[in-house]
């Protein structure tokens, strides 16, 4: 019945220290081999998923910038984009900015400077710029005015900070923004902090599925979806059958037909394995 597994990485089918056991390596291996489609579906950039990607010995499609861009791995070929508009950056960005906020620009630049665009000077209350900047190294641009940018090929604003500011900023900017804007919290996993994300209306990890899942000709009730968090709840709520992996948000595990308990990625695979009807 079903054919094809789209899975978030981080706090799904990652350990904790970001790795991929080799329990989960040997399960996705067994579902590729009785033929199940393996979509990865993350937040993280092409780079940074493909480590992973690769130790798993998947080469097909995979969802990256959480649905603003789909790439086919093996040719590192751009299969769909769903970027921001640049005047819209630039009021989302001068918005951030003017409420004391450090905005983050991820862009579809390849590999290198200019990937992410950020305020030169800016406030780091969260501390997490300070990590990210290190994890990152080589990968951003810092600028003296980042609201002069010219924002081409913009797939994400991000921006840090306490829960309850973060959800005000979305549910204002939503309302201001309309029909361009769509932006979800969460909780970051790298700094004890949370995030929100701003991209495109038409950008989800759902949205980056079904085009991958249509070119290979599969519905969406053929789909089984794994994640964890807010950026994956559209990706939860449309497959044709989803779990919510151990520790998920509690939104996450409203969306999911199932929420897993256990040992993290352990019972992932299990449940993924049941599913399938692998033996």
């Amino acid at each position: 019945m079903f054919r094809l597994l789209a899975f978030d990485l981080d706090g799904t089918l990652l350990e904790r220290d970001g790795s991929l056991s080799e329990e989960s390596v040997a399960g996705l291996k067994r579902l590729a081999v009785q033929g199940v489609e393996l979509v990865a579906a993350t937040g993280r950039r092409l780079w940074s998923a493909l480590p992973h990607l690769e130790r798993a010995g998947l080469e097909g499609a995979c969802v990256v910038h959480n649905g603003a861009l789909v790439v086919d791995v093996a040719r590192r070929e751009r299969l769909a984009m769903q970027a921001l508009a640049p005047a819209t950056v630039r009021r989302l960005v001068g918005a951030l900015l003017d409420r004391g906020l450090t905005p983050l620009v991820f862009t579809a630049a390849p590999k290198g400077p200019g990937e992410v665009l950020a305020q030169a000077g800016a406030p780091d209350a969260t501390k997490y710029c300070a990590w990210y900047f290190r994890y990152a190294a080589g990968h951003f641009t810092q600028l003296d005015d980042l609201r002069s940018a010219a924002f081409e090929d913009a797939l994400r604003v991000v921006v840090h900070g306490p829960l309850e500011v973060l959800v005000e900023i979305v549910r204002a900017f939503e309302a201001d923004f309309g029909a361009d804007v769509r932006g979800f919290v969460q909780r970051e996993t790298t700094v004890d902090t949370f995030r929100a994300e701003f991209l495109s209306k038409r950008a989800s990890k759902w949205s980056g599925i079904v085009t991958v899942a249509s070119r290979l000709g599969v519905e969406p009730s053929q789909i089984v979806a794994v994640g964890d968090e807010a950026n994956d709840l559209e990706m939860l709520a449309g497959a044709g059958h989803s779990f919510a992996a151990p520790g998920a948000s509690d939104v996450a595990r409203r969306h999911a037909r199932e929420a897993l308990e256990g040992d993290g990625p352990r019972a992932v695979v299990r449940a993924l394995e049941r599913i399938f009807a692998i033996p």
